[in-house]
């Protein structure tokens, strides 16, 4: 007796059932998201999408930022706000800066990250439009994406459904898939973009800042030679010898990601492939083998409405008063796109580009990185990132300039330092000097020849520090190592309480000290500056103390001597350390060969902010 075959299946037990669940889920959660959405914007919410560069890597461009409204906005806060300015009646985020008096009551000053300058609005409540509680880097791009790429699915989907039998659906939803998702980066372009901030160029080389406006890692490239590696709204300096074109340098922009994300974007662009192949799983062209029993296989109700045939089948056009189980959740992910679209206006990071004129230079900070700065802002004697990497075997002080290097000295007294002041510089290290009245450890210049003295220079360096005993920080003198006794001075010290002093001798201690302290274990720039224009000294970018009078220093230009980091003598000078050798960590320590203007110092300041 042969026993029965197997029923086939029903629909409802089959694909069908399954597309349908799919629905189902697709719409509940297309409808907590509108709920959500409205929801968070009747209590006052609102979200924006960044459309311009200025707030960096704190909101890139195509970031979602989802604002509260105005309560508790504080110094370092990010807002979105309306300008005062009848003329820039737009949205802006940027982040608060200070908080200033007035008679309408606290007025907020604000700036964008990169910009060099402050916004010169002051701003009032009714100016808010809220702070900032979430950044949601990424998202605007899908946003602005969404309304196009719903709109093409369902013009696809409702075009081959209605017009193409089921032979050639599949191939053309596959094609149609794919020169969407390629028209729409055609259009926004979000993987890759640069803008140009600002660009330097001398004799032999020209400096380029750029920020990148795209999701991707991206490498920059010039045709004169020189990389910059970007990720989203990070901001650095391109270096590259100066083109001898009259066009100038030629840049090209290119993705540059890891094999990780490599997998990602992929897998991301094989979507309309891997939608073919769960189509032609579900749905085959092909049918059994002659003499083959084909009740086991389910039917597809919408493709296979009669018995199976041997080899390729094409059932004909669809019948056009069927409805699909994805219609409901389809409307209702349109209507999401539209809510979505409707509600979230665009923000700008008010970039403010960088204007020059002959009276004064405003807008962008055209340094983004302190060794940016540190390079571009006047040739050196020497330039140590010490951003060393093997701090437990030091040995050659590596120069940012390619001049002059350091040797370390001592090298028990040197460690990794657990913070480095400039977030944009790579690599994220900086140097512990853990001197002492037992460990005179210092960075002198390696050069065996000695550097002539001059009347003309810079002290710059990055220092944080919780030392009560002082120390030398940076300066000039007679011999490499050991303790120099011929000849010291122009020099940076630390007195015990925390207050830097700089000093000259130019047959008597000529020395300015700052009024405030700062050795609060936080990172600070000290700058100190001799010329014609007297002794200057800068901490974070501000004047803080001066001596017109004093416009030389020990041996004027007519001796020779070496540069230290960290040691050295200190005797006989005012307010003099318990000890000659400062502990701390120490980044970006040089010596340049012009005395900084007060704009310049700014500049080199904000690079690491």
């Amino acid at each position: 007796m042969t026993a029965p075959l197997p029923l086939p299946i029903s629909p409802e037990q089959g694909p069908r059932r399954s597309s349908g669940i799919a629905g189902i889920v697709t719409a509940v959660v297309v409808v907590v998201l509108l709920a959500g959405a409205l929801a968070w914007h009747l209590s006052g919410g609102r979200w924006q999408i960044i459309s311009t560069p200025s707030m960096g890597t704190a909101a890139p461009v195509g970031a979602v930022v989802l604002t509260r409204p105005n309560a508790g906005i504080a110094v370092g806060d990010i807002i979105t706000f309306q300008p005062p300015a009848p003329e820039r009646p737009r949205s802006v985020t940027h982040r608060v800066v200070a908080v200033e008096p007035g008679p309408d009551g606290p007025g907020l000053r604000t700036q964008g990250d990169i910009n060099g300058s402050v916004d010169p609005w002051v701003l009032h409540a009714p100016d808010l439009t809220g702070r900032v509680v979430l950044v949601l880097p990424g998202l605007g791009w899908f946003v602005r994406a969404l309304p196009a790429l719903l709109a093409g699915i369902v013009v696809l989907w409702w075009a081959t459904r209605r017009f193409m039998p089921w032979l050639w659906a599949v191939p053309t939803r596959v094609l149609g898939l794919s020169i969407l998702l390629a028209a729409v980066s055609l259009w926004l372009r979000p993987f890759v973009g640069t803008t140009t901030l600002a660009t330097q160029a001398d004799a032999g080389e020209a400096r380029i800042s750029m920020v990148s406006t795209g999701l991707l890692p991206t490498r920059v490239t010039a045709d004169t030679g020189g990389t910059l590696d970007l990720v989203s709204g990070q901001t650095g300096l391109l270096t590259t010898p100066r083109s001898q074109e009259s066009q100038g340098n030629l840049l090209t922009s290119g993705v540059h990601m890891p094999w990780w994300l490599w997998i990602v974007m992929t897998a991301f662009w094989l979507l309309p492939m891997v939608y073919g192949l769960v189509a032609a799983r579900r749905h085959p062209l092909v049918g059994p083998a002659d003499g083959a029993d084909d009740r086991r296989r389910p039917p597809d109700p919408d493709t296979d409405p009669g018995p199976r045939d041997s080899g390729l089948r094409d059932p004909g056009p669809r019948d056009p008063g069927r409805r699909g189980p994805g219609g409901t959740s389809t409307f209702l992910g349109m209507a999401l796109a539209v809510a979505l679209t409707v509600s979230g206006d665009p923000t700008f990071a008010a970039f403010t580009a960088r204007v020059t004129n002959t009276a004064s230079t405003a807008g962008a900070n055209p340094y983004f990185t302190c060794l940016g700065a540190t390079a571009g802002l006047g040739s050196n004697y020497v330039a140590w990132p010490l951003d060393d990497q093997n701090v437990a075997n030091l040995a050659t002080a590596r120069s940012l300039t390619g001049g002059t290097t350091g040797t370390y000295t001592g090298l028990l007294g040197f460690a990794a330092a657990t913070s480095k002041p400039c977030p944009r510089d790579t690599p994220a290290r900086a140097v512990n000097i853990l001197g002492s009245a037992l460990v005179l450890s210092h960075v002198a210049t390696t050069n065996t020849t000695a550097i002539a003295s001059t009347n003309v220079f810079s002290l710059v360096g990055w220092f944080r520090t919780s030392t009560v005993t002082g120390g030398r920080m940076i300066g000039w003198g007679s011999t490499r190592t050991g303790i120099t006794n011929a000849g010291y001075d122009r020099h940076l010290y630390m007195t015990n309480s925390g207050q830097l002093t700089f000093g000259v001798y130019p047959n008597a201690t000529k020395t300015i000290t700052s009024p405030n302290a700062y050795n609060d274990d936080a990172w600070h720039l000290a700058v100190a500056t001799l010329s014609p224009a007297g002794m200057v000294l800068y901490v974070d970018g501000v004047q803080v103390a001066a001596d017109p009078t004093t416009t030389t220093a020990e041996g004027g230009t007519t001796r020779t001597g070496y540069w230290r980091v960290g040691y050295d003598n200190l005797s006989g000078w005012p307010n003099a350390p318990t000890t000659p050798a400062w502990s701390g960590s120490m980044y970006d320590a040089a010596v340049m060969t012009n005395a900084l203007t007060p704009a310049q110092v700014a500049q080199l300041y904000r690079a690491g902010t």
